[in-house]
């Protein structure tokens, strides 16, 4: 083989790649900028898409999901647009597309039955473990809740879903108690009768269940007393702060002292 042959044939491989370069190039070029329209659209259609679910009323958790399959189609259709640019046949990619299309139907309508549901929604007051505050964000792989001093506690789904979860917003009305103390020299009937009509005055309180004024336990020194009463949820901490106070100055008024809860350490002298 003599050096002439080989140039002749690095020459035709030269060409041959120049002339596929020629060929594909454009379709190379405009591969890439769908496949660039394609990851923006799946970006910001997204968050369209998942604020548009939320407002119509679709729990926060299902939308992200919701999202997220969208996420996968959009690609995935993305992903066949850009072969067929590249010389994939037309008509397989339609059935493709439609094969996909039904099997995501078909698999989200038997799925759903079987799906976790998460025990809030967004907005909701939950306690998990040691965290409690307003669940502020749902995703597919955490839930956002911000306490009520400001911070923001990221807790796993899974966590979510094998552990207990007190939802102090699933209910409309809660239930209120206000604790004080009597002593056993006061009049127990008048400290009652006193604090049922502050009861009775405010407008927050429910009619149903009653409001009561109990006493719930005796101590040594005092009558451990309850006020229990009902309201709608979202007055459950002013009203307690609010009837602390009313309590405190209408005792004052009547003359009903209240007794503070102490305990008493006992010492014996040595031997």
């Amino acid at each position: 083989m003599n050096m002439e042959s080989i140039s002749n044939g690095l020459s035709d491989y030269v060409d041959n790649i120049s002339s596929i370069g020629t060929e594909l190039g454009p379709m190379a070029v405009k591969a890439m900028i769908l496949l660039v329209i394609v990851l923006l659209l799946v970006k910001y259609l997204g968050k369209f898409v998942s604020k548009v679910l939320v407002m119509v009323g679709m729990p926060e958790r299902r939308a992200a999901y919701s999202v997220t399959m969208l996420h996968i189609l959009v690609l995935i259709v993305g992903a066949l647009v850009v072969l067929n640019l590249v010389g994939f046949p037309g008509a397989l990619l339609f059935r493709i597309v439609m094969i996909i299309i039904m099997i995501t139907i078909a698999s989200y309508i038997i799925t759903k039955p079987y799906l976790p549901r998460l025990p809030f929604k967004k907005g909701d007051i939950v306690k998990q473990g040691e965290s409690m505050g307003i669940v502020d964000a749902i995703t597919v792989m955490h839930t956002r809740i911000r306490t009520f001093d400001g911070k923001m506690i990221y807790i796993p789904n899974h966590k979510v879903m094998n552990d207990p979860v007190t939802n102090s917003s699933a209910r409309p009305n809660r239930r209120v108690i206000i604790d004080f103390f009597i002593p056993y020299h006061e009049d127990v009937e008048k400290a009652k009768e006193v604090v049922g009509t502050i009861l009775k005055e405010d407008e927050r309180i429910l009619e149903k269940p009653a409001p009561r004024v109990v006493i719930a336990k005796f101590t040594p020194d005092y009558m451990e007393m309850q006020a229990r009463f009902w309201v709608v949820r979202k007055h459950a901490l002013v009203s307690r702060w609010d009837l602390n106070a009313k309590i405190k100055a209408r005792f004052d008024e009547e003359g009903i002292a209240m007794a503070a809860p102490r305990l008493e350490i006992t010492s014996h002298p040595g031997p």
